[in-house]
């Protein structure tokens, strides 16, 4: 019954977290897909809206905008590096609880397999009654 019943909440416990670290892991692509679109889209512009190249105030709203860009481009690689972090650190968890559940495994496969070696000798015992009564009655 325990053999059962234990397995089937490892198991559901490895699911729910595999679950987790997919979710995280698709969190993480899609900031850096998103950030590298916003970035290419944002570096590629649209020529029919482009300023004169030499007019002044044209000029100072490109350098704005070329400011805004590095700025923006800067914050993407921030919360890319973040998100590349992160990431790995939910491999190491996974790492490590793999390698824990398989320990806790081993110690039960060899657990079963003590208890399944003590099975036959117990069977083979005799009942303490059985006992009782065969041994004579001792005299005083």
């Amino acid at each position: 019954m325990v053999d059962e019943v234990f397995p089937s909440q490892g198991r559901k416990q490895v699911a729910q977290t595999m679950r987790r670290r997919l979710v995280i892991t698709l969190a993480a692509a899609v900031v850096l897909i998103g950030g590298g679109w916003i970035t290419l889209w944002a570096a590629g512009g649209s020529p029919a809206v482009a300023p004169a190249p030499y007019a002044p105030a044209a000029l100072a709203a490109s350098r704005r905008t070329s400011n805004e860009l590095l700025e923006t481009t800067k914050g993407l690689q921030l919360t890319q590096q973040q998100a590349v972090d992160q990431l790995q650190v939910v491999q190491d968890q996974l790492v490590a609880q793999r390698a824990e559940t398989k320990k806790l495994s081993d110690q039960i496969a060899a657990l079963t397999e003590r208890l399944d070696a003590l099975q036959p000798s117990t069977a083979t015992m005799p009942a303490p009654a059985a006992r009782a009564a065969a041994s004579p009655p001792k005299s005083h």
